[in-house]
């Protein structure tokens, strides 16, 4: 857990110093076009403009449009960032004590999004979790950001189905049946048991949490959260035999979100 902590620790500061101002051509509806830095305030209802030395500050509704070059398409500023679609890519662990092989299996996912009101975004990912064989999950989420700030509480809702990627390594060791021991009262030695591997099919997860994002400038951004993760994992044997697993952890996630 030190090394996660201090991997949190060295990304967020990297965010930081990844700088607050975008720099490009702001278009104002008065036809002023201005070629400098700029950022937008906590509230998103505030434009600054860094162009010649000097400093200006518009109300969003004044600004047209903002690009990085000069060009008659842009994207127009909404809330922040302008654009509505956005990727978020998440590392993590899944903490807590569990019928698992790791202690605390690493995950990985990505996923394109869409914000589809001021506060709720949507979209579908894909990603990898290291449990007894490695997954591939096929996720869709939901996004509620309790405000339009640089700054934001969120909970996340991300529902889907692990897809097996590798040889299950679970085996299926043969029981001794009653009647065996009736029957085989001249056996010597002992009973000759054997083992079947079984095979991943793959199952269920859900993933509710909460968690903080931060913008560091229109198009960057980093997030934390915590939550609950649930797999139910299935497993077919020989003879019909079939078996269920169910996981129950911690996640714990740093996310970086790229619009």
């Amino acid at each position: 857990m030190k090394k996660i902590a201090l991997l949190i620790f060295v990304l967020f500061f990297a965010g930081v110093a990844f700088g607050q101002s975008d720099r490009g051509y702001i278009y104002l509806k008065s036809g002023t076009v201005l070629k400098g830095k700029f950022n937008y305030s906590e509230d998103m209802k505030k434009m600054q403009v860094q162009s010649g030395g000097n400093t200006w500050v518009f109300d969003v509704e004044e600004v047209d449009r903002v690009s990085r070059m000069r060009s008659k398409t842009a994207l127009k500023p909404d809330t922040m960032p302008p654009s509505r679609f956005f990727n978020l890519t998440e590392i993590g662990v899944l903490a807590g004590n569990s019928d698992n092989s790791q202690s605390a299996p690493f995950i990985f996912g990505t996923s394109l999004n869409y914000q589809f009101h001021r506060s709720f975004s949507a979209g579908v990912g894909l990603g990898a979790e290291f449990l007894k064989e490695t997954y591939l999950p096929v996720t869709a989420n939901l996004i509620y950001r309790l405000r339009t700030t640089r700054f934001s509480p969120f909970a996340m809702l991300q529902a889907g189905y692990e897809l097996p990627i590798e040889d299950s390594r679970m085996l299926y060791y043969e029981v001794v049946p009653d009647w065996w021991y009736s029957s085989s009262s001249y056996w010597i030695g002992p009973w000759p048991n054997s083992t079947t591997k079984l095979k991943a099919k793959g199952g269920i997860l859900l993933n509710p949490s909460v968690g903080f994002i931060q913008y560091f400038n229109s198009g960057f951004g980093m997030s934390l959260s915590f939550g609950y993760r649930f797999h139910r994992l299935s497993f077919d044997g020989e003879n019909d035999y079939r078996v269920n697993i169910d996981y129950n952890r911690l996640s714990v996630k740093l996310g970086i979100i790229i619009k």
